[in-house]
C-alpha cells in the first residue's frame, strides 16, 4: 500500500515549522519507468517569510525541485518556464482578474521576485542552488533547463516544448494550495483509500527485476571498459555478464522479503511471506492481505481506523490484535486490485470529442468556462459540455470499448473532470441501475420504479454457459455490471438492496449493491449472524478462524508441510453463509457441528473453560492428527568432503548423539511405520574429520586414527512422540542426496486444549465428563460441549445463540440454515418454525443432572453450534526443566521451550514473594536456582580477588594481599555488574562482614 502517484494533496504542516501549508505531488512517467520524481509548493508561516513582505493576508510561496538544494520563489519558476509577465503569472494561477482575495494572497510572491525579469536569469538563478559545479553561466542554465524538462512533473510531459503544460499544472497545483488557505477547500485526507494505490506481486517482482538488471548492466559496463582500457579483446568469456546477480537478487529477496537490489538500512521489508497452509480459510486470506507500510510502534489512530472509502473494498473485521491492527488489513470479497492499461484510448477518445487542448487554449481565462480534463493525473485540456462527455465514457467502457477498470469523476464542486486507468486501484463491481426517462423534473417524484439493467435472461444466458470463466467479464460486457473504485463511488448513488429501489423512488440511483455481505473479507464471510455479534468479536473469529483445524487441501498426504493439522471428520457446518460456497468451506470444514449447552455444571468450565464429552471423544470428537516434516542433506564440508547417510559406530566417530539408535536401517535413516519417542535418532549421518588429531568438544585430543568420523545425526524432539508417516529419499541438482521425513502423532482432546465456536467465544477444556455423568434432556440427548452462561451478557454474541437457534432447525428439518449477513431472517421466524417442530421456541429444554438423575432447577438453552478445535494444544505447550543449559554471558537459564530453557519468575512473582515476607524463598528463586556463583574478595581493599583452588593460592592484585581473602556466594549477573563498573574505572568494593576493610 503507497500513497497514489500523479496526485496533488494539500496537507497542512504540523507546527512549529516554518512553512504553514505544502502542495505536493510525486510525479511518475507513463513511459521508460523512471523513477518518481517529487515536488512541492508551501507557503511560508509569516514569521519565517524573509522579507516580511507577506503582511496583510498574503502568501509567501516557494517551490521545492528535485536536485535542487534551496527552495526557490514561487515567480521565478514559472519564469524559467516562459512567462514573462506578472500577469500571465496571476492568470496561470487565478484565470481571472475577479477573485481578489487569490490576488490579494500571491502579491507578496510577485513582489519578491520582482527582480528577476528574465528567462535565462530566473534559469541561471536556479541552476546556481542545484547539486552541479558548474562555474560557466551556460552550463548552469543548461542544468536547470534540464531540471525543468526532464525531472520537474515528467508526468505532464519529458523533453522540449512541454513547459507551458508545466507551468499550467504548477498553476493549478498553487490555485490547490491558496484555496486551502483561503478555507474554500479541505485539506486532503491522507486516509482516503482514493488516494493510495495497492502494488501485487507483478509490479513488485517487476520493481526489483528492473534494479538487479540495472545492476547487472552497470557491472557489464565496467567489465567492457576494464576490457577496453587494457587494450584487450571485447569478449563475453570470464564473467563480464554476470547472471547470478539476478537469480542471487531475486532468491535474497523472496527468502528474506527485504525487497532491494541492494542490502541497504531502509529496504521494505515482510514483502514476501510464506504462504500460510494451516487452514484453507487461511490460505485464501493470506491471498488477500493488504500491508500499510507504517511504523508498528506508531500510536497515531488516523491510519489504523476504518475509513469511509473502506466500505467495501477492505474487510471491516478481519485485521490483527495488537501492534499491526488497522495496518495490515484483507481485501473484500469482491473487490479488484486494477493491474493498469494504457490512457491512449482514453487520450484519443478526448482529443475525438473535442477537448480544447492545454497549448491550444488562446488565453488561461478561458479555464473557467469549462472542466479541467485530467487523465492519470496529468492536465489535458479543458470541456465545455462534461456532462455528455461523462455519460459517454462511462458508456464506451460498459460497452467494452475501453477497459472496464478505467474509472471517471466528475467532480462539480471543482469543476473536475478525472479519469484514472493506472495500476493499483481498488475496485468493486455493482449492479447498473437503468437511467428513468420518465422521471418528472419538477417534483423529483418517478411515475416507476427504476430497474436494474441486469434482465432474467443475463442470468439464463449465464446458466447455458456452464459456469466458464468468461462468465463474470460476458456480464460486465452486456453493460449490467461494472467496476467503480473508491474515488468514483463518491459521486454515483447506491441502492442498499433491490427493495431499496421500490421504496424509494425519490432517490435517482445509479447504482445497486450486489450485496451487502460482499463488504466482509475470506475469513469474516464464515461467521453466521455476524450482523448480531459485537464488533471485536467478529475480529477475534476472524483470527482464530486461521487456526481451526480441517483438511487444508485435499492432497496433504503427499506434501511435507513443515507443520500440518488435520481433523477427523470434518463437518459442513448445519448454519451456513451463501459466501461459504465459493470459499469452499462446505468441501473442506474447519469443525464440527457440537451439541452445545449452556450452562454451570460443576464449576469446571468457569473463567472460558469448556466441560466435554469424555464418550463422544473415545468416539472420536475433535481428533486429528498432526503432521511434522523436516528435511536432511549431505552437505558438503570445508576441504570437499561431503557428510554420509549410514548408522554411525562409537568405534569409528566423536559426538555420539545420547539418544537411541536401534530404529535405524542399514541406509541410516528410518524406516516409514516406525513408532518413535523423545531422543530416538531418525537421521544417522556422520561427517569426515579432517587432519590428523581434533580436539574433541570435552578438550581431549582425539587421534586421527582411532576416530575418523563425527556424529551429525538428527533426532526427535524430546517432547515428540508419534510415527514416521512418510521417508523419501532424493538427490539435488548437484547430485547430494537428501531425505524429508513426515512424523504423524494423534491429538486426542485433553483438558487444556482450545477450542472456539465462530464467534469469538474461545476457551480450554477445563474437564471432562464420562456421558453418564453429563446431563440429558427428555429425549436422551447428551450435549458434547457445556459453555458458560457468564460467556455470553458482556459480550454481546447475539449470534452465537441464533446460530444454536437455527441449527436446531436445521437439523430437524435435514436443511442448511442460511445465516448470511443483513438478510431477513429474523428471531422470530426461527422461532416460529423450531414451535412447529414440536419444540419450545426459544431453545430452551428441562434437562436431568447425570449424577442424581433429578430434574435441573433452571431450564437450559441447547443445540448444534460449529465447534473449531485451534492448533494451540497442550501437548506443545507443556513445559518444565530442572537443570539445563544457560546463557554464556549471565549464566542463567535460557529462555523457550525448544531450547530447553528456565520458567520465568518475573517482577510481579517477586513482588508477591516480598508481601508473603518469604525471604528464602526468594534467595532460592533468584539465586540458587538461577545464577548462584563462588567469588573471592579481598578483605582489605574489597576487590575482586584471582583464586586457584587446587593449589590452594590466593592473591588481590589491587594491593597484593595473598592471605586476607574470603569467599562468598553471590549471583553472577551481580558479579558481572560490578566487572562491568570496573570497565568503567568505578571500583565496587565489598567487604565480608567482620572482614579487616569493613572494620577500617
Amino acid at each position: 500500500e503507497r500513497m497514489s502517484g500523479n496526485h496533488v494533496f494539500v496537507f497542512k504542516r504540523s507546527q512549529p515549522s516554518k512553512y504553514t501549508y505544502a502542495a505536493e505531488i510525486r510525479s511518475v512517467a507513463d513511459v521508460g519507468n523512471r523513477p518518481s520524481s517529487s515536488l512541492q509548493v508551501k507557503s511560508y508561516s509569516q514569521h519565517a517569510s524573509k522579507s516580511g513582505a507577506a503582511g496583510s493576508g498574503g502568501q509567501l510561496l516557494a517551490v521545492t525541485l528535485p536536485y535542487i538544494r534551496q527552495d526557490i520563489p514561487l515567480v521565478i519558476v514559472f519564469r524559467a518556464l516562459g512567462l514573462k509577465s506578472d500577469k500571465d503569472v496571476m492568470q496561470m494561477i487565478c484565470y481571472t482578474t475577479d477573485d481578489e482575495e487569490l490576488l490579494t494572497a500571491l502579491t507578496p510572491s510577485i513582489e519578491e521576485a520582482a527582480v528577476i525579469q528574465d528567462e535565462l536569469v530566473a534559469l541561471d538563478y536556479i541552476g546556481k542552488r542545484g547539486n552541479t559545479s558548474a562555474v560557466q553561466r551556460s552550463e548552469r542554465i543548461r542544468y536547470a533547463r534540464d531540471i525543468l524538462q526532464k525531472e520537474f512533473l515528467p508526468h505532464v510531459g519529458i523533453g522540449e516544448g512541454v513547459e507551458l503544460k508545466k507551468a499550467y499544472f504548477l498553476g493549478y497545483m498553487v490555485n490547490r494550495l491558496l484555496q486551502v488557505i483561503l478555507g474554500r477547500r479541505d485539506v486532503d485526507d491522507r486516509d482516503h483509500y482514493g488516494n493510495k494505490r495497492v502494488d501485487l506481486a507483478g509490479p513488485l517482482l517487476g520493481g526489483l527485476f528492473r534494479q538487479l538488471f540495472r545492476k547487472l548492466v552497470k557491472e557489464a559496463r565496467k567489465s567492457f571498459e576494464y576490457q577496453v582500457n587494457s587494450g584487450r579483446e571485447l569478449s563475453l568469456q570470464g564473467g563480464a555478464i554476470k547472471s547470478a546477480i539476478i537469480t542471487n537478487g531475486l532468491k535474497y529477496a523472496l527468502a528474506t522479503g527485504n525487497w532491494n537490489a541492494d542490502k541497504k538500512a531502509g529496504v521494505r521489508t515482510g514483502v514476501s511471506q510464506v504462504l500460510n497452509r494451516l487452514t484453507f480459510a487461511s490460505s485464501l486470506s493470506h491471498l488477500r492481505r493488504l500491508n500499510s507500510p507504517i511504523g508498528r510502534e506508531g500510536k497515531l489512530a488516523k491510519p489504523r481506523q476504518l475509513h469511509n472509502t473502506h466500505w467495501g473494498m477492505i474487510c471491516p473485521a478481519e485485521t490483527p490484535e495488537g501492534a499491526a491492527c488497522g495496518l495490515v488489513k484483507n481485501l473484500a470479497l469482491m473487490s479488484y486490485i486494477s493491474v493498469g492499461t494504457p490512457s491512449d484510448p482514453v487520450m484519443g477518445f478526448l482529443e475525438e470529442w473535442n477537448t480544447e487542448n492545454l497549448v491550444d487554449i488562446s488565453s488561461p481565462e478561458v479555464v473557467p468556462n469549462g472542466l479541467k480534463v485530467f487523465v492519470n493525473g496529468a492536465w489535458v485540456g479543458i470541456h465545455r459540455e462534461v456532462a455528455q462527455l461523462a455519460t459517454t465514457i462511462r458508456q464506451l467502457r460498459r460497452n467494452g470499448n475501453i477497459r472496464e477498470e478505467v474509472s471517471v469523476i466528475v467532480d462539480h464542486q471543482f469543476q473536475e473532470l478525472r479519469i484514472y486507468s493506472d495500476a493499483g486501484r481498488i475496485c468493486r463491481p455493482l449492479f447498473i441501475v437503468e437511467d428513468r426517462p420518465n422521471r418528472s423534473m419538477a417534483n423529483h417524484v418517478a411515475t416507476a420504479a427504476p430497474k436494474l439493467a441486469i434482465r432474467r435472461r443475463h442470468i439464463s444466458d449465464l446458466l447455458s454457459l456452464g459456469g466458464s470463466a468468461a462468465t463474470f467479464s460476458s456480464l460486465m460486457r452486456a453493460g449490467v455490471i461494472e467496476y467503480v473504485d473508491c474515488e468514483e463511488e463518491e459521486t454515483i448513488m447506491i441502492a442498499m438492496k433491490l427493495s431499496d429501489l421500490k421504496t424509494m423512488r425519490t432517490h435517482s440511483y445509479t447504482h445497486c449493491e450486489i450485496h451487502p455481505s460482499m463488504i466482509l473479507g475470506v475469513c469474516a464471510s464464515i461467521i453466521p449472524f455476524p450482523d448480531h455479534n459485537q464488533s471485536p468479536r467478529n475480529t477475534y473469529q476472524s483470527a482464530m478462524g486461521k487456526q481451526a483445524m480441517g483438511v487444508y487441501i485435499t492432497n496433504y498426504t503427499l506434501r511435507m508441510d513443515t507443520m500440518a493439522h488435520v481433523l477427523y471428520y470434518p463437518q459442513k457446518p448445519l448454519v451456513t453463509t451463501r459466501a461459504m460456497e465459493h470459499l469452499k468451506f462446505r468441501a473442506l470444514p474447519s469443525g464440527i457441528n457440537a451439541i452445545a449447552a449452556i450452562a454451570c455444571y460443576s464449576g469446571y468450565n468457569q473463567e472460558d473453560s469448556l466441560i466435554l464429552n469424555q464418550s463422544a471423544i473415545d468416539r472420536g470428537f475433535m481428533r486429528s492428527v498432526y503432521f511434522r516434516s523436516f528435511a536432511e542433506e549431505e552437505r558438503r564440508r570445508l576441504g570437499g568432503m561431503a557428510e554420509v547417510f549410514e548408522i554411525p559406530l562409537r568405534s569409528e566417530c566423536i559426538s555420539m548423539k545420547p539418544g537411541s539408535y536401534e530404529k535405524l536401517e542399514d541406509d541410516g535413516l528410518v524406516t516409514e511405520g516406525e513408532r518413535i519417542s523423545g531422543n530416538d535418532v531418525l537421521v544417522g549421518k556422520t561427517a569426515p574429520l579432517p587432519g590428523a588429531s581434533v580436539i574433541g568438544e570435552d578438550g581431549q585430543e582425539l587421534i586421527q586414527a582411532e576416530k575418523s568420523k563425527k556424529d551429525v545425526s538428527i533426532g526427535a524432539k524430546s517432547t515428540e512422540n508419534g510415527v514416521v508417516d512418510k521417508v523419501m529419499l532424493a538427490s539435488s541438482k548437484d547430485g547430494a542426496r537428501f531425505v524429508k521425513i513426515r512424523l504423524r502423532s494423534v491429538r486426542v482432546p485433553q483438558v487444556g486444549d482450545k477450542f472456539a465456536s465462530r464467534h469469538g467465544q474461545k476457551g480450554t477444556c477445563g474437564i471432562m465428563y464420562r456421558q453418564e455423568d453429563l446431563p440429558f434432556t427428555g429425549e436422551g440427548i447428551v450435549p458434547d460441549i457445556i459453555v458458560n452462561p457468564h460467556a455470553i451478557p458482556s459480550r454481546m454474541t447475539v449470534g452465537h445463540l441464533i446460530e444454536c437457534l437455527l441449527g436446531k432447525v436445521s437439523a430437524l428439518t435435514g436443511t442448511e440454515g442460511d445465516a448470511t449477513p443483513f438478510t431477513d431472517v429474523t428471531v422470530d421466524d426461527i422461532s416460529k418454525r423450531l414451535r412447529e417442530c414440536g419444540f419450545q421456541p426459544k431453545g430452551w429444554e428441562l434437562m436431568y443432572n447425570g449424577h442424581t438423575g433429578r430434574p435441573l432447577e433452571a431450564q437450559i438453552f441447547i443445540g448444534p453450534t460449529y465447534y473449531q478445535r485451534l492448533k494451540h494444544m497442550v501437548d506443545d505447550k507443556i513445559h518444565s526443566r530442572a537443570t539445563g543449559p544457560v546463557t554464556n554471558l549471565t549464566h542463567q537459564p535460557l529462555e523457550g521451550r525448544g531450547k530447553g530453557g528456565g520458567l520465568r519468575f518475573g517482577e510481579m512473582e517477586r513482588d508477591c514473594m516480598i508481601s508473603h515476607g518469604a525471604a528464602a524463598f526468594m534467595k532460592e528463586r533468584l539465586m540458587d536456582q538461577s545464577d548462584a556463583y563462588r567469588l573471592h574478595l579481598c578483605e582489605i581493599c574489597g576487590l575482586l580477588a584471582i583464586a586457584d583452588l587446587r593449589r590452594n593460592l590466593f592473591m588481590c592484585r589491587g594491593c597484593n594481599n595473598k592471605t586476607s581473602i574470603a569467599q562468598v556466594h553471590m549471583p553472577y549477573a551481580g558479579k558481572l555488574l560490578f566487572q562491568e563498573l570496573m570497565a568503567m574505572a568505578i571500583a565496587p568494593r565489598m567487604f565480608p562482614q567482620g572482614s579487616i576493610g569493613a572494620k577500617g
